[in-house]
């Protein structure tokens, strides 16, 4: 009898010894992670850049015409762009212009502003080398195309305002409508610093658009074409976009250190590895894979549902992001020597809490005065007068009221004796009553006035 209780217990034991091997074989940061990938991708979240960037049919591709806009432009003497960059943001008191030099300057980056546009027609672009980033997400450089971008919105801006001096708005117009094009295209290639362009060059052109309709009017059809470009963009999407991808690249530069030798990781000098080391680096790796998904699910879950944002959830979560970054793991011993390494430290830069909402908050405030000031020039050419309130702007002109993005309330509106004001609180939430300030960033709103 006691030999088989003895036996018995001692199957419980193997048993129980198989089943905690097992378990903790399952629970290795190896397998969870790899789980997790399996989760997202049934959930049809996008876990490969080719989920978010897959190839696109010819007939449907910029990307030759846009490559050859910046051949054409590099041909051109970096002075004519300066040239007229200095006309269109003049970094001091405008001095005289002279006219001759800048009709001159725009008919040499014609050519390119002119492929330029047969470009933006075509619904995709594949700029970016993403074959480089994934043989090496360490160190690729995938990204040179964001400065000339910045470069053909400026041209197009000051394209725009020679336009305007020379009497031709229709024209002034057209060259805003092929910038916001742009805008909009980039978000095909969705990465959180090609939305943070996205917001640049948009910036740059409502500016533009204030000034160029400060004092001065344009046609119906103009405007119509105008509002239609800004109702066809869609931030959010773009939003959770450049997230998805973020998560993504994430994945993939975590999952190349993991490969890596300890030597290639930490730079020591060569001789043999050592093994428990190097497994000890791959489970960490994983662990803070893991950790990155978790807090970047939760980022883009509050982005999801559109501004405005929880703002103190979105701070305490960046604490978080604050308190782990700052951890430190020990991998293991190479040649006697203690190695520690801040896996973590990197969450800081995947797991952009306030400041990359704060940027999409801002997006989408420019965005919606842009188009509730088109709306009102378009009303009051129609109607000869500017309403006294948003809502008679409704439906005909725009769907419903475009609400502030960092309160949720309807954007604030006054009309002025011969134009109007409009304006959104800002990142301070506080209604300074349309306060137009040169550091808005700091204290006042966001506004755009119209003086006719």
């Amino acid at each position: 009898m006691k030999r088989k209780v003895g036996l018995l217990l001692a199957v419980a034991f193997g048993a129980a010894m198989v089943f905690l091997a097992w378990h903790a074989y399952q629970n290795r940061p190896v397998r969870r992670l790899e789980r997790e990938i399996k989760r997202l991708k049934e959930a049809g979240e996008p876990v490969s850049i080719r989920d978010l960037v897959p190839p696109v049919p010819p007939h449907l591709d910029g990307t030759p015409l846009y490559q050859r806009a910046f051949a054409q432009l590099g041909a051109v003497p970096e002075s004519v762009r300066r040239k007229l960059e200095d006309f269109a943001f003049p970094a001091s008191p405008r001095q005289p212009i002279n006219r001759s030099e800048i009709a001159k300057a725009l008919q040499m980056v014609q050519p390119a502003l002119e492929t330029l546009r047969r470009a933006v027609s075509y619904p995709h672009l594949r700029l970016a080398d993403w074959s480089r980033f994934e043989e090496n997400p360490i160190a690729a450089d995938i990204f040179p195309q964001f400065a000339r971008f910045r470069h053909f919105t400026r041209l197009l801006m000051a394209e725009a305002l020679w336009r305007k001096q020379q009497g031709d708005m229709d024209g002034a117009m057209e060259s805003c409508v092929t910038a916001l094009r742009l805008t909009r295209r980039l978000g095909d290639e969705p990465t959180l610093i090609g939305f943070l362009v996205q917001r640049a060059i948009f910036a740059i052109t409502a500016a533009t658009l204030e000034r160029l309709l400060e004092d001065k009017d344009a046609s119906a059809k103009a405007y119509r074409a105008l509002l239609a470009e800004l109702q066809a963009f869609d931030i959010d999407r773009d939003v959770v976009r450049s997230l998805q991808m973020e998560r993504v690249m994430a994945l993939a530069f975590y999952d190349s250190l993991s490969k890596a030798s300890v030597k290639e990781l930490l730079l020591l000098d060569e001789g043999e590895i050592n093994l428990a080391l190097l497994l000890s680096k791959r489970s960490v790796m994983a662990q803070t894979s893991l950790e990155v998904l978790a807090h970047m699910g939760r980022l883009i879950a509050i982005v999801r549902k559109g501004p405005p944002y929880d703002w103190a959830l979105l701070r305490r979560l960046g604490k978080e992001v604050e308190s782990r970054a700052n951890r430190s793991v020990t991998l293991g011993k190479w040649r006697s020597k203690k190695v520690t390494w801040r896996p973590f430290a990197f969450l800081e830069f995947w797991v952009p809490y306030e400041q990359s909402p704060l940027n999409f908050a801002l997006f989408h405030a420019r965005h919606r005065l842009a188009m509730a000031a088109i709306a009102l020039k378009l009303y009051r050419r129609e109607q000869g007068r500017y309403p006294e309130n948003l809502q008679a702007l409704v439906p005909r002109y725009l769907p419903q009221v475009p609400t502030d993005p960092f309160d949720g309330k309807p954007l604030r509106y006054q009309r002025l004796k011969s134009g109007f004001k409009l304006w959104s609180v800002g990142r301070d939430l506080k209604d300074d009553g349309g306060l137009k300030t040169k550091q808005w960033w700091v204290k006042g709103d966001i506004v755009w006035i119209a003086r006719r």
